[in-house]
């Protein structure tokens, strides 16, 4: 599997600063890791360490993996920078079991990570992957931001503007894919550059979710429509996915 990130992963925090996530999304997790006693999680697509930092500061105990080793190791740097030592692993998550061993109370899958898998035998390996090192009565949690909604906004997006820097996606889609042509512009005197990354995800929906999910041997699915736990619909902004 390619690495995608191996040049976006040095600039791809420019969507925002780690202190950002501590809002919706962290209250979600707090109250959902409370109300069933998570003590341990694995991150299996831990990116640049945004989720590792904000779990962590939860005083959860916390381990974080990833395909890419750019992405790890600007996660080894955001989070050192914020005096964080987290257990970080090179790592495809459809075969987890390569490098861990140990079963985790909560194994999280964020911000549309899963859909980089383009079929069906490699989204199930994965899942099942994801399962085999949940502990008994262990979840798993999946986000993302492909809804029905979502793909029916404009083609053009601008993510990120400000005075010295601006993203831009460019979105194209059929009945399967969608692609995120990211298109950032840098324009200060410090720096004057454009670069452009092409990122390529399955649409995956919640009826698509709770198939998987059964067939990867998932009996509970909750599928959430925001951070407060609202019922998924067609109007909703976000994807939830909360499985046992």
């Amino acid at each position: 599997m390619e690495d995608k990130y191996r040049t976006f992963a040095y600039d791809y925090d420019e969507f925002g600063e780690i202190n950002e996530y501590l809002g919706a999304e962290k209250v979600f997790f707090e109250n959902l890791f409370s109300e069933f006693g998570i003590q341990n999680v694995l991150d299996c697509a831990c990116g640049t360490g945004q989720h590792l930092y904000m779990l962590s500061e939860m005083g959860l105990d916390v381990a974080g993996s990833d395909y890419s080793e750019a992405m790890l190791e600007m996660a080894e740097k955001n989070l050192a920078a914020r005096g964080k030592e987290l257990p970080l692993q090179q790592c495809d998550f459809r075969y987890l079991e390569k490098v861990y061993t140990e079963k985790f109370d909560a194994v999280v899958c964020l911000t549309t990570a899963l859909p980089h898998l383009h079929s069906e035998t490699d989204l199930i390996t994965a899942l099942k992957s994801m399962k085999a090192r949940l502990s008994d009565k262990g979840m798993l949690i999946l986000t993302q931001g492909t809804t029905h909604y979502n793909l029916s906004l404009p083609a053009i997006e601008v993510v990120v503007n400000r005075e010295d820097f601006s993203r831009v996606f460019v979105k194209e889609q059929d009945d399967q894919f969608q692609t995120i042509h990211v298109l950032d512009l840098y324009h200060s005197t410090k720096r004057m550059e454009s670069n452009q990354y092409d990122i390529v995800y399955k649409i995956i929906l919640d009826e698509e979710y709770r198939s998987l999910l059964t067939n990867a041997g998932f009996n509970q699915i909750q599928i959430y429509g925001d951070y407060d736990r609202s019922p998924y619909d067609q109007k909703s902004k976000r994807l939830v996915v909360v499985a046992r």
